[in-house]
This record gives C-alpha cells, structure tokens and sequence, in this order.
C-alpha cells in the first residue's frame, strides 16, 4: 500500500515521497532517485516495481527532488548535493519509522538518479544491490555537452551571476539554475565510488540512446572493479525513455521485468 508523506528538509522544504511497505515484519529496503525534470513515480514504473515488491518483503522509497513534481521549491534549487541531503533525509526517515533489514538495501537510478545513487553510495557503502536504468554517470568536463547544453557556457554564466539559463530539451523552456548545479556536475567524481562496491550490480542501456551516450553502461560496468556480480543488459532498438517515448510497450515491460526479478533474487 502506498503512504505518501512530507518530510521537513535539511532546507527547511518539505520533500514529497511515496513510501511502499513491504509485507513482511522485517523489511529490505529500496530507495530509488527519478531523472532529471521527473517525478516520484517516474512516470508510474517506479509505482509500479515499488508495487511488485512489498510481497517480497521490500519496502521503497520515492521522493520529488527539488524543482520536481509536488516539491514547492523551483530548479533553481535542484543540484546534487541537494538532492543527496533529500536522499539522506528519507533514508535517515525510513529508518526511524520502519524495522528495515540492513542486509537487504538497495538503490535504484534512472538517468540522472543513476549518478545519485552513486555519490550516496560513497557515504553509505552498506547498500549491497544498485539497478542503474540508462545512468548519467560519465564525469564531464568544461568541454563537454549536457542535454545539449554546452557546460562552458554554462559555467561562465553561473560564474559571473551566480545562476545560469537551462534550456529544458524535454519540455521546450528555460530554467533558472544555480552555480551550485553546475559546480556540481564538474566536481562530482560519479564513477569513483563504484570502484571498491562488492555487492550486486544490473546496468540496463538503451542501444538507441540518443539522449546520454550509449557508453555509459560500459563505464559503469568498467568502474565496478570489485563487484562480486555485476550484469550489463543493452535493450536491442531501446530510446533512453525505454518504451515511453516511442510507444515501445515491450522495451517498458523488459525495463520493469528484468529488474524485478533481479531485486527479488538479491534482496
């Protein structure tokens, strides 16, 4: 059954989140982190799997991060770091409310939410199992492209006011952003973290990804030194929207099966 709660922010926001019980007295818990310019229920996929999961005795955790969905605060308040504190916030909620199993934990990461799960997981190395859904996770510099985006502009902008113009490709308009976003995605080290991971890995990439390189599966495969099980799974014909964009039912039921059965099996 799902529980939607508001949970005060280390901003002093109030995150909106979806929390999934599992059925069990004792629960694994999975924390999933949506795409940039989305919403909890990702569309409904992660209601979905969230759904599937309480009979295996898994309770999950949604939230709207900054800008998106119900949150109350705009993009200009989106970035990484406050996205992590969100993350933290509903992870520290969970497990003063809920008896959770702390040898069944597990992240999942959609586009963007792929390069979360990876800087929690650098503060938080007791998840054991991560599912990366089409994972942002290369490491960009001034010279590079972010959703068609040059960063070079970017930074200089946010350099000189503080804020930056982001033109959303999805939605066609412009979003105010801050120094900090941008700060962030050049800083951030997204592939660091996974080299010491001992757990259970499963990176799905769309072989048609036209929106982040093809090749991050592969980077992040590569990263994952140390992972005792780890499976790279290219989509044949797959967009980065998996089905949703095209109208590509199979590639949406594939996404959602493949990973199901992969959290049932390891946690």
């Amino acid at each position: 059954m799902k529980k939607t709660v508001r949970i005060a922010s280390k901003r002093n926001s109030e995150i909106v989140a979806n929390i999934y019980e599992g059925n069990g007295n004792r629960n694994g818990l999975l924390i999933m982190a949506h795409s940039f310019k989305s919403e909890r229920s990702e569309d409904g996929r992660f209601s979905f799997l969230a759904n599937d999961l309480t009979a295996h005795n898994i309770t999950t955790i949604t939230m709207d991060f900054p800008g998106n969905g119900e949150s109350s605060e705009t993009m200009k308040e989106y970035c990484l770091d406050n996205c992590l504190d969100d993350m933290e916030t509903c992870y520290q909620y969970i497990k003063d409310n809920y008896d959770i199993d702390e040898s069944r934990l597990g992240l999942l990461g959609y586009s963007m939410g792929g390069r979360l799960i990876s800087l929690f997981l650098k503060k938080h190395p007791e998840f054991s199992t991560l599912i990366f859904w089409a994972a942002c996770n290369r490491n960009y510099s001034k010279n590079d492209v972010f959703l068609e985006q040059p960063f070079h502009k970017l930074k200089e902008e946010a350099d000189q006011k503080g804020y930056c113009i982001f033109h959303d490709i999805f939605s066609d308009c412009d979003d105010v952003m801050s120094k900090q976003f941008v700060d962030n995605m050049l800083e951030y080290d997204a592939l660091k973290p996974l080299h010491d991971f001992k757990g259970n890995a499963l990176i799905i990439q769309g072989e048609k990804d036209i929106t982040i390189e093809v090749e991050n599966g592969r980077w992040i495969f590569d990263a994952l030194r140390s992972c005792e099980n780890k499976e790279l799974y290219f989509m044949h014909e797959a967009d980065h929207g998996f089905g949703l964009w095209d109208g590509r039912k199979a590639d949406n039921e594939r996404l959602l099966s493949l990973s199901s059965v992969y959290l049932k099996k390891f946690m």
